[in-house]
């Protein structure tokens, strides 16, 4: 990272910076989150097919994944107040434009600005570090807690919002919350530090040729149910993303400062963990998709499924939610004691018992509670932060943003492709005669799920086992 010489802040204004930036993270988080309860709702009201809806949360996923390490690094060089405020800004054009979205395209230009906000929390550190690097430690656990908070907060609000206002609402309110924050930040930070002034070096080459190539696996993915698995579009898209991908690989290896390190991504501890933070995320995309469209499935048409409408969908996402928040600190102390290696692993395995458990029991509300908390709650959210612990002990400090930036990225587009391919499972089990996914779809869809969750114990082994340094496991948040 470029050196920047901050200016002090005011006297007392510590306390009242981390406390806006914290607001600031939360409200984004919320709305980064907000469409997954309402998610069948949206493919209601716009006529969406489920590959559709899932290109809803496939781009937000696959923004964040690809801009922000883009992001972080002209935030290093140009200021992190003044990214801050310019993605804040972003972030309410792509709340706007998902607001007032009539079709599809409008609503995937809307997530594709929203997606531009997963970038919030290394920028926010950014700027913590400007003001007052002396309590970067406190700050920094207070913002990364803050980004899950919100994303529990929006989990929990998006249902009663769009039952009690609309779909419209939903997204507003947060938005107007972040607008207000960003006009409050700008007041409040209008004297403070701006960066090292250096011009950044940005890969924008790499950067558009990976977001290039998996655009069009996306798409593949997307279309696959009409196009059909042997046809003209189908090869054309696939040759796209092999092109796309060897140019990626190409410039990588020979710009200055690359998105993705391939010498990085070389070492054992690194490629190791990032197979696994994929992999994972391919698998549990698959019943974080799955999960809400089985709550909506009407049970007078489909004969299964609960009905459920946002705000039900809300209530029983929130426990798994809620529990993800407490279990990345408790998970560190787990770490401290038995290592990386083991609590992974038995992330993979508690992840996979709870996705096989709504494979054969799913005929109740508490069945999908159970499922989820054992899943997204305890298996998924220990996995991960005992990935980012052993991927920041397997590199020097100096390498820790970049090492932990290839993780995410794996993790995301881990992520997207799980969402895809779920909805590849429900597009081609429709029912020929109510055209809604059968509970056969959704139980292949789980058992397919639990299967590729399992796949990463091949490599767990590499994956690092005790930290070299306990204090730093503290330091480490989902």
């Amino acid at each position: 990272m470029s050196d920047i010489v901050p200016r002090p802040p005011r006297p007392g204004s510590a306390p009242a910076a981390v406390f806006l930036l914290a607001a600031l993270t939360v409200a984004i988080g919320a709305l980064e989150s907000m469409p997954l309860p309402a998610l069948p709702l949206i493919q209601r009201e716009l006529g969406l097919d489920p590959a559709q809806a899932a290109l809803l949360t496939t781009t937000l996923l696959l923004t964040g994944s690809v801009t922000m390490p883009v992001i972080a690094k002209l935030a290093d060089a140009r200021g992190g107040l003044r990214v801050l405020l310019g993605l804040a800004w972003c972030i309410v054009a792509g709340g706007a434009v998902s607001a007032f979205a009539g079709s599809l395209p409008l609503m995937v230009f809307g997530q594709f600005l929203q997606g531009l906000g997963i970038a919030v929390v290394p920028v926010a550190f950014v700027v913590l570090r400007e003001l007052f690097p002396e309590r970067m430690s406190v700050a920094v656990g207070v913002i990364t807690g803050c980004f899950t908070v919100g994303g529990g907060v929006g989990v929990l609000a998006a249902g009663p919002l769009a039952d009690a206002l609309s779909r419209r609402w939903m997204f507003l309110l947060p938005t107007l919350v972040v607008t207000a924050l960003a006009v409050l930040a700008h007041l409040v930070f209008r004297r403070s530090a701006g960066g090292s002034g250096q011009a950044a070096r940005l890969d924008w080459a790499g950067a558009l040729l990976l977001a290039g190539a998996l655009a069009t696996l996306t798409l593949n993915l997307a279309w696959l149910p009409q196009n059909g698995w042997v046809s003209v579009p189908t090869g054309i898209l696939l040759a796209a993303t092999i092109g796309f991908g060897a140019a990626w690989v190409f410039v990588e290896r020979r710009v200055a400062e690359p998105v993705v390190d391939l010498a990085m991504l070389a070492r054992r501890g690194v490629w190791s963990s990032s197979i696994v933070a994929a992999v994972l995320g391919v698998g549990y995309a698959v019943p974080y998709f799955l999960f809400p469209q089985l709550l909506a499935m009407p049970p007078s048409v489909a004969g299964f499924g609960f009905g459920a409408s946002a705000s039900t969908i809300s209530l029983y996402l929130f426990p798994a939610v809620a529990v993800a928040v407490v279990v990345g600190p408790v998970t560190g102390l787990l770490v401290r004691r038995v290592g990386s290696r083991a609590v992974v692993a038995g992330g993979l395995v508690v992840t996979a018992a709870g996705i096989l458990f709504a494979a054969v029991w799913h005929s109740q509300p508490w069945h999908l509670v159970v499922s989820m908390l054992l899943t997204i709650g305890l298996g998924v959210g220990a996995a991960f932060t005992a990935l980012y612990t052993g991927v920041i002990d397997s590199v020097e400090q100096a390498d820790t943003g970049v090492a932990t930036a290839i993780n995410g990225i794996a993790r995301g587009i881990g992520l997207s492709l799980g969402v895809q391919l779920s909805a590849l499972i429900l597009s081609t089990g429709l029912d020929p005669v109510t055209h809604l996914p059968t509970r056969r779809s959704f139980a292949l869809g789980f058992l397919l799920s639990a299967v590729l969750v399992l796949v990463p114990l091949a490599v767990v082994r590499f994956v690092p086992g005790r930290v070299r340094a306990a204090a730093r496991v503290a330091e480490v948040r989902l």
